[in-house]
């Protein structure tokens, strides 16, 4: 037997374990706490399939292209955190695309079934958290803040602390005595020592504290705050969980405004997703039979390798959080079909070198060899278009493309691998089996293959 031959086999075989571990429908997931890791490995279904909220969301004023260039990616990723962050979907989509020419976050939240307006609004919230010395005097909740008018409490009409004072890793959502809601926070650095100073210099002065020039709380200052604080604004519990997550995630580096919002419908839902599987399930069972009826042996091979490729696909999918729409799972069932073609290629290579009198170990080296090329060029023009259309959507906002490109990118170049590397694995297997001295396990008439005892076997028989 090869070198190295046994080493691929049991990798494969804990690969395939391991794929069957993540896609078990009640899979316990991945918790590793001391790396970090939490996942939960379960299937993500995109918004055709059980409905959420949309929302395009597009810079709030006039800002030059390079500006926008340069701040979008971090408004999405503020974005995103705000959504994972304080949401509670698992899921979300949030990408930057291009509008009428410029930048826009396009916000997809599958599964949402919350407040939809509050939601969205939550996600505008440029997050500006300000903490004001409003003297002897409490400003009403809820009221818009005018500095102008307690400049001589705040030189120079600056705050006394901003957002960026807190310890983002102490901003939570709290309760008093009574239930009420309120927020805990904590100032950060050397905002400790002055905070405190600040409390301590001003005992009976009122603090009153904005969010996006809106009070949310304006109290009387009872003794120094040297450590944790509380905003005890009039809260509901949801209200004050959106605010922590503003404050936890920070500012937005840019105002946003809302250009269009809509609550879209499981316009297919689980009865589209059982209708896929039967037809995955039937497309790869036709290809299977096909494979086991032509290429006999190796075509058994092939399928084992198939169904590995199968497993192993929807592991990563289900690993790395594919969203998977309806147009993904056509993707993935499309590519059930291309994984075959370089098996095809291969074993009709193999064939020919069995004819021309070489040894099996010679056919299937020389056979690979000679089938790579195509194999090579038309996976990787597969793979271009793939990232053609992931391109052409992630820019016009069509997430279907996007969903159908990501998935059959990935499962070509899984097929990729299950050919290369499982089916070779598999036919050298059989080098030292002898079963090359069974014409008809491959397909092939009686007397056509040469073995190492009968080489010319085929050709005598024709003289």
């Amino acid at each position: 037997m090869r070198r190295g031959t046994l080493t691929l086999l049991l990798f494969i075989i804990l690969l395939g374990a391991a794929a069957i571990y993540i896609d078990l429908p009640k899979t316990p997931g991945i918790h590793i706490p001391a790396l970090g890791i939490n996942n939960s490995l379960q299937a993500k279904l995109g918004l055709d399939l059980q409905g959420g909220v949309r929302a395009l969301l597009v810079p709030d004023g006039t800002y030059d292209q390079n500006t926008l260039n340069q701040v979008m990616p971090a408004v999405r990723d503020n974005i995103e955190s705000r959504v994972n962050g304080g949401l509670g979907v698992s899921e979300p989509s949030i990408r930057i695309i291009t509008t009428n020419g410029s930048p826009a976050i396009s916000v997809e939240l599958p599964g949402f079934t919350g407040n939809q307006t509050e939601a969205v609004n939550s996600l505008l919230k440029t997050g500006k958290l300000e903490f004001w010395n409003t003297g002897p005097t409490p400003v009403a909740l809820g009221s818009t803040f005018d500095p102008t008018q307690y400049t001589q409490y705040n030189p120079g009409g600056k705050p006394q602390f901003t957002g960026a004072d807190l310890d983002s890793g102490q901003v939570s959502v709290g309760y008093d005595q009574a239930g009420r809601p309120l927020i805990n926070f904590e100032m950060k650095g050397d905002a400790i020592s002055r905070f405190g100073d600040f409390t301590a210099k001003n005992v009976g002065q009122f603090l009153t504290v904005t969010l996006d020039g809106t009070v949310i709380e304006s109290a009387s200052i009872n003794s120094a705050i040297t450590g944790p604080g509380q905003i005890t604004g009039n809260f509901t519990t949801d209200e004050a969980q959106r605010v922590v997550t503003i404050l936890k995630y920070g500012a937005l580096p840019i105002p946003l405004k809302i250009a269009s919002e809509e609550t879209v419908g499981p316009t297919l839902g689980q009865d589209s997703i059982v209708k896929s599987l039967i037809a995955a399930v039937i497309g790869l069972g036709i290809v299977m039979l096909f494979m086991l009826l032509y290429y006999r042996l190796p075509g058994l091979l092939a399928d084992i390798a198939l169904l590995l490729y199968a497993l192993v696909t929807l592991a990563v999918f289900k690993l790395i959080g594919v969203v998977l729409s309806l147009a993904g799972i056509a993707g993935f069932i499309l590519s059930i079909g291309m994984a075959v073609d370089a098996n095809v290629l291969i074993f009709e290579r193999v064939k020919e070198e069995l004819r021309a009198g070489r040894l099996l170990a010679a056919a299937i080296d020389i056979g690979w060899k000679r089938a790579w090329p195509s194999i090579r060029d038309s996976n990787i023009s597969t793979l271009i278009t793939c990232a053609v259309l992931y391109a052409f959507g992630s820019n016009f906002g069509a997430s279907i493309i996007v969903g159908f490109a990501t998935t059959l990118f990935l499962g070509v170049l899984i097929s990729m691998f299950t050919a290369v590397v499982v089916t070779r694995t598999f036919l050298n297997l059989l080098v030292p089996t002898g079963v090359v001295s069974h014409p008809a396990l491959f397909g092939l008439p009686p007397g056509s293959i040469a073995t190492a005892t009968a080489p010319l076997a085929r050709r005598n028989s024709t003289v």
